[in-house]
């Protein structure tokens, strides 16, 4: 009995050895295939996990007061950043402009023809979770360096670019020449639309079906023409009786898009209960089953409307992510990372601040920084810090690179699909470091070619 008993344990140990050895040829073979194929049909093949989703919590628009609600740029041939900006423009000529952002002048022409730019071969992702990357609209605000320090683990990026009027066009700017350099990089562009700023413009939308479905026509147009990767919705602080008008937008959006193997990414409001604060108007569940990337909007836990504290403490973030997990496919499922912290005065709202101005504030005034580790709800992970103003004690909060280790952390125990980060440009720049550590030596890749070889999986 006992010999049998060991050679079924040798059995079992010569069946796993190999099935590790053949995970490993398959997933070279693949990488190498990958290197080496001209052009897959779909990009859904690309990422065969990846079907669905987006991000956000309170705001994933302009916790910093540099970030304009509407521009527009007239994209210049050899540069990302044109200089001064043009009047926003509608980008869809065969629908009559609605009622116009403020400043935005309908009458200017369209934009110049689309520049179509062959899209690259491309393996996602890059590491062994998504890193994936908000960009402000004009490419500034340190956003430009920091898109080229980073180029190699940047799976994607999503700039600011469009907003929307009462009759579904679409209004904003966009940048041609951004896209070539993020193809020549194998970087995703997958824009986002918001109505920061003018919450309610989108109501009407997606409550008129008819208007809903010329708004869907008129992304898909947008997407086809500029040759964009997908679209990132970014409709935030709605009521929740706008619920299922959204998941019809939603559904709508998402079917036009896959048709045309384009992605759908959603930025989502941070709740860890199905009605939980501003994210009630957003169903889950019928979200994470239609968008390609789910990016949870996990920061401004404590915002700049409300009193000083940490602003995505990692107990928050986890309870966020377990419920996200159950009512979405966690390989769709993206962390917000906040790359700002906030500065709050005795009394009034906060000013957002990136790390460099942060670590002015620490050097000039010689200030002790103050680190959380914990308080009675759990692990927070956060620094913080006092000085002196005209106006009295004034308190700074922000993410150590050790808040960034534990969230990614959380993302590799979870399994989850990678993280969405507010933005590139504000942050310190120990926290790349901190990703590559993290992320390029991060396991998944193996592990998923490996369990579907294993016993019960």
């Amino acid at each position: 009995m006992s010999f049998l008993l060991a050679f079924r344990n040798l059995l079992l140990s010569a069946i796993y050895i190999s099935a590790i050895a053949l995970a490993a040829v398959l997933l070279y073979q693949t990488l190498q295939q990958a290197q080496q194929q001209p052009k897959l049909a779909s990009i859904k093949e690309l990422i065969p996990t990846m079907t669905s989703t987006v991000t956000a919590t309170a705001s994933a628009a302009d916790p910093l007061t540099d970030f304009p609600t509407v521009v527009a740029a007239t994209p210049v041939a050899g540069s990302i950043n044109p200089g001064p900006v043009a009047p926003a423009v509608s980008v869809n000529p065969g629908v009559p402009p609605g009622p116009a952002p403020v400043g935005v002048d309908t009458d200017t022409p369209l934009l110049d023809e689309p520049v179509i730019v062959t899209q690259t071969d491309q393996t996602h992702p890059k590491t062994g979770r998504y890193v994936a990357a908000w960009v402000p609209p004009n490419f500034g605000g340190g956003a430009r360096e920091s898109f080229e320090a980073n180029k190699d683990v940047l799976d994607e990026i999503s700039p600011f670019w469009y907003t929307t009027g009462d009759n579904g066009s679409l209004y904003g700017t966009r940048d041609d020449q951004l896209v070539q350099l993020a193809r020549e990089h194998n970087i995703l562009v997958i824009p986002t639309i918001n109505n920061v700023g003018n919450y309610d413009i989108v109501v009407g939308v997606l409550a008129d079906p008819q208007i809903r479905t010329r708004h869907v026509q008129n992304i898909v147009d947008e997407v086809l023409a500029r040759n964009y990767d997908g679209i990132d919705i970014d409709y935030e602080s709605l009521d929740i009786s706008v619920r299922e008008d959204f998941s019809a937008f939603m559904i709508e959006l998402s079917q036009a898009l896959h048709a045309h193997s384009k992605l759908l990414s959603v930025a989502v409001h941070a709740k860890d209960r199905d009605d939980g604060g501003l994210g009630g108007f957003q169903d889950w569940a019928v979200l994470g089953e239609h968008v390609d990337r789910f990016r949870i909007m996990t920061y401004d836990y404590h915002w700049r409307g409300g009193g000083p504290g940490p602003v995505a403490p990692l107990y928050w973030v986890q309870s966020v992510a377990e419920y996200a997990r159950t009512q979405v496919d966690p390989s769709k499922i993206f962390i917000g990372i906040p790359f700002y912290g906030y500065d709050w005065p005795p009394t009034g709202n906060a000013r957002g601040l990136p790390w460099g101005d942060i670590e002015d504030l620490i050097d000039e005034e010689d200030l002790t920084v103050n680190l959380m580790q914990r308080n009675s709800s759990g692990r927070v992970d956060e620094s913080w810090f006092r000085y002196p103003s005209d106006e009295g004690m004034r308190e700074v909060w922000f993410m150590t690179s050790d808040g960034l280790e534990s969230k990614l952390d959380l993302v590799q125990r979870m399994d989850l699909a990678g993280v969405a980060i507010w933005r590139i440009g504000y942050e310190r720049p120990e926290y790349w470091d901190v990703i590559r550590r993290k992320l390029v030596q991060d396991p998944v890749l193996v592990q998923r070619s490996i369990n579907p070889l294993l016993p019960e999986h």
